[in-house]
């Protein structure tokens, strides 16, 4: 008889697991749903600016510096800091690249040189290949992976709700994890559970957590604007 009581209790727990995983997953948050509201928090902005803090996975690296801003149709800033690579020449660890609608200029800060280029000259296929350069390159790089969030739904995962803090405020966010195109190196990405903007982002090589973002804001016109700084000396670019 005690052994049959024993049984019917073990019996009891294992229905009561069953109901509560059943529960759990009824109300899990559904990650197509996740991933369509961002791609539509993404999809119609045509100027916005991003400030993230990034950290690469690399042994020895530093905490680093992004910013990216964008206005349709043909101007971009871009600032990349990252004091602790290791490799290639320390001067192109901080770097700032603006392209004012006509002309793309690239700024050196650690030695305080810069050169241009005419926008009509970053072309793909050109001597030097600069077609990475041309507004819509920039653009689809910092944005295309947020504005088609929907395609990534084939294996997308939901991994967990998580509160995260950005400038001193407590943000609630569903993490879930995307592969682009197949890929075998996936990224993780923090969404604001209100506002559906990634807050942070994680691959295979580094971790960033942005902390500016304006969607669709009036961005100021100095920011696509470049002034040599005082003291800095021209380069000449050569294909």
């Amino acid at each position: 008889m005690i052994r049959s009581h024993h049984m019917r209790l073990a019996i009891r727990f294992a229905l009561l697991a069953l109901i509560l995983r059943a529960a759990v997953a009824q109300t899990q948050p559904d990650v197509a749903e996740i991933l369509k509201k961002v791609s539509d928090t993404y999809r119609t902005v045509s100027q916005y600016e991003f400030v993230a803090e990034a950290t690469g996975r690399e042994t020895g690296n530093a905490p680093g510096h992004v910013l990216i801003a964008f206005k349709s149709p043909n101007k971009y800033r871009m600032e990349s800091s990252f004091p602790g690579l290791t490799g290639g020449d320390s001067a192109f660890n901080d770097v700032v690249t603006v392209c004012d609608g006509s002309t793309v200029w690239f700024h050196l800060r650690k030695s305080n040189q810069y050169a241009s280029i005419p926008l009509s000259e970053a072309t793909p296929g050109a001597p030097g290949d600069l077609g990475d350069l041309r507004p819509e390159a920039v653009d689809e790089f910092a944005m295309m992976r947020y504005r088609r969030a929907t395609d990534f739904i084939e294996g997308a995962k939901f991994l967990r709700e998580e509160t995260i803090e950005l400038g001193g405020t407590k943000v609630d966010c569903y993490v879930v994890t995307v592969s682009r195109d197949g890929s075998k190196f996936p990224y993780t990405w923090w969404v604001d559970k209100q506002r559906y903007r990634i807050l942070r982002e994680d691959d295979s090589v580094s971790s960033s957590v942005f902390t500016t973002i304006k969607l669709n804001e009036p961005l100021p016109d100095d920011l696509f604007t470049f002034k040599p700084p005082p003291g800095a000396r021209k380069m000449e670019m050569h294909p």
